[in-house]
């Protein structure tokens, strides 16, 4: 009985204390911490990086019209309100204090730093893809396998 009767205790104990932690995940603290991200990272720098490397595979000729189209086109206010919408309705807070976190570290930072290279070696190849893989759809060729 005495056993039982920890167990009880114990499970309780643990039940409560995941839902007193669920509890805390709060949408005004997922805000915050969203806010903290894109200070630390602003939207417009990411944009002005990242249009800068991408601009890199255009002919040098055709590269400050693009990355003027991006920095002074593009929305920026709008894609950072949607970005921040978007942290918040997908992470939880633990989440989103831990990347806030990570971004705060010296590490952190140099890895986000470098997502720019990444973004521009992965998005040629994802668009090659996807117009590859719109053709076949008009085309019916529905026996490409992919590889």
């Amino acid at each position: 009985m005495k056993k039982f009767s920890v167990f009880i205790v114990l499970f309780f104990s643990l039940t409560h204390f995941n839902t007193a932690v669920a509890q805390t995940d709060t949408l005004e603290a997922r805000t915050k911490l969203a806010n903290e991200y894109f200070r630390i990272l602003p939207m417009q720098k990411m944009m002005t990086d990242m249009a800068k490397e991408i601009s890199k595979q255009l002919p040098p000729e055709r590269r400050a019209e693009f990355e003027e189209l991006i920095i002074k086109r593009v929305r920026i206010q709008h894609l950072e309100n949607e970005a921040k919408k978007s942290l918040i309705k997908h992470l939880t807070q633990k989440e989103l204090e831990l990347y806030v976190e990570f971004i705060k570290r010296p590490e952190g930072r140099s890895a986000m730093d470098k997502m720019k290279y990444y973004m521009a070696d992965l998005m040629p190849v994802i668009q090659v893809e996807i117009r590859s893989a719109i053709q076949d759809m008009q085309s019916g060729n529905k026996q490409k396998i992919k590889q």
